[in-house]
């Protein structure tokens, strides 16, 4: 474009605009600094308009500039019905492109050809959760640098703050228009919004949406818009319907663990925190569903509104909420096909991950967490909880919102048999640290409850409510039931990090020896 320079100074009483002049394309004289600020001269107008995104797999990887070492992203709302982790990594091979970092926010048994991956040298480094298979795979065979792995609000926050760079992030979507707007709630693999994905989108270099359901514009529902996304690729199948959700998350029949969730229940009565306003999550798992069941009764029977279930939706948490006993559902994922339909058809307040748990946000909305129900493979005499490894050192599970729901919430219990066939699970010392005992408030057990001891409020406030047993009593439950823990053989290399959700390393994981 012709911009005209005209060589004077423009003769003014203000010293601040005494600066060169430009005639711009349009033809008009411009001051390039007015005000100790630099201006850019107009150089021209242009119509503006898009054409369709959507083409294959392997060609939006071509045109993102697929490279040897690139980072590559994925979510894991398809979970065990995932097709887009091993097509992607299919066509990556393809390409003859070597080296690639997976940074998956999990992994499931489906992604068993991964190992293949790893051996072929298509993968060479992992950070994400690595659940089943390939965990069990990495634990015995480390890779060239050891799997990182992060709560789902540390790994938003590492990708937000530059810590985990993403070069090109695969986004699996059950529908999505031409441009790119993309969700996961219409069509027959929906599997609820879209909510790990969304800052992937909007930090990594490149963004590929993946879907096998291209709507009309614009898509109804958009996690992620078209602004961030360079190309929808269009494939068969995104997953196996069947395994994306269960049909109906179960309530545990185990009477020992009914027990337990009834006990967690007792305890949240005890220290106050069943009233008014109250903000609660669970997760899916048949202790936690249990919990959430007599939750709602008790709500019921003390006629008492809660003011927020967070996390993850589950029919039961659905029942609870059309019950009248708690005003919003402010979910993050959903875990059933009944909590599929129910988004589809009722939009309520979901919550995107960074959102939910960001530890570098101004605000989150585990922080107003009144009480948490989780799960342990591990808890020590510190009252540390592993979730990460068995006993065995076998990286088998991922942290999930474990640290970060621990940290945020007020009374954060964790449920937890003393031993399992003869292995003890409260112990000295946990195998691998998730969730540091700072914020863990209780235990309960199917030997009693356990409160940590830094808790002097809350054992004050359950004091001659709920009966209370030291964790050291517990942990001699478990070695006379099981003859103590068996010392483990592992190799000197390190497999895996775990890492507290600020970045900071919490634990070291070394190799199986086979």
């Amino acid at each position: 474009m012709l911009i005209i320079v005209i060589l004077l100074i423009f003769k003014s009483k203000n010293p601040w605009c005494r600066r060169m002049v430009v005639k711009n394309i349009a033809g008009r004289e411009i001051i390039t600094e007015i005000g100790g600020k630099t201006y850019k001269p107009f150089a021209g107008a242009k119509k503006y308009s898009y054409s369709s995104k959507v083409t294959s797999l392997t060609n939006a990887l071509q045109k993102c500039g697929l490279k040897d070492g690139d980072t590559l992203s994925f979510h894991h709302q398809l979970r065990n019905g995932d097709f887009v982790v091993n097509m992607t990594l299919d066509a990556v091979r393809a390409l003859d492109v070597k080296n690639i970092m997976m940074a998956q926010t999990a992994m499931f048994n489906v992604h068993n050809p991964v190992i293949d991956f790893i051996k072929e040298g298509v993968v060479n480094r992992i950070e994400g959760s690595i659940n089943g298979v390939v965990g069990d795979y990495v634990s015995k065979h480390p890779l060239p640098y050891p799997v990182v792995l992060r709560s789902h609000g540390g790994r938003w926050a590492a990708v937000r703050t530059g810590e985990l760079h993403i070069d090109i992030a695969i986004i699996a979507a059950s529908g999505a228009d031409e441009r790119g707007n993309c969700t996961g709630i219409l069509g027959e693999n929906a599997f609820g919004p879209i909510s790990y994905s969304e800052i992937d989108a909007m930090c990594a270099d490149h963004v590929i949406v993946v879907t096998d359901n291209v709507v009309e514009y614009p898509c109804t529902y958009q996690e992620v818009q078209e602004r961030y996304v360079d190309y929808v690729a269009q494939v068969d199948r995104i997953g196996d319907p069947k395994n994306i959700a269960s049909g109906t998350t179960k309530i545990t029949e185990d009477p020992m663990k009914l027990q337990m969730a009834h006990d967690c229940v007792e305890l949240m009565d005890a220290a106050g925190i069943i009233k008014d306003g109250m903000i609660f999550q669970s997760g899916a798992g048949g202790i936690s569903l249990a919990a959430m069941k007599y939750l709602g009764e008790r709500l019921e029977e003390k006629d008492v509104v809660a003011a927020c279930a967070t996390g993850g939706l589950t029919r039961l948490i659905i029942d609870i909420y059309e019950a009248g006993r708690v005003k919003h559902l402010y979910y993050s994922q959903v875990f059933d096909d009944d909590s599929v339909r129910y988004v589809q058809e009722n939009l309520e307040m979901p919550a995107d991950i960074g959102h939910y748990a960001d530890p570098t946000s101004k605000g989150r909305t585990i922080d107003g967490l009144d009480t948490v129900v989780l799960g342990a493979t591990e808890v020590d005499v510190e009252f540390n909880v592993n979730v990460n490894t068995h006993s065995d050192g076998r990286m088998l599970h991922g942290i999930g919102g474990h640290q970060d729901t621990a940290a945020g919430s007020s009374l954060c219990i964790i449920t937890a048999p003393v031993f399992r066939k003869t292995n003890p699970i409260v112990r000295e010392k946990v195998t691998t640290i998730t969730t540091p005992g700072a914020v863990i408030d209780a235990i309960v057990t199917n030997k009693g409850i356990a409160i940590n001891p830094k808790r002097k409020d809350l054992l004050e406030r359950v004091k001659g409510k709920i009966d209370v047993v030291p964790i050291e009593e517990l942990k001699n439950i478990a070695y006379d039931a099981t003859g103590g823990t068996e010392e483990l053989d592992l190799g000197e290399e390190i497999v895996g990090i775990t890492k507290w959700f600020d970045g900071t390393v919490l634990d070291i994981i070394k190799r199986v020896k086979e």
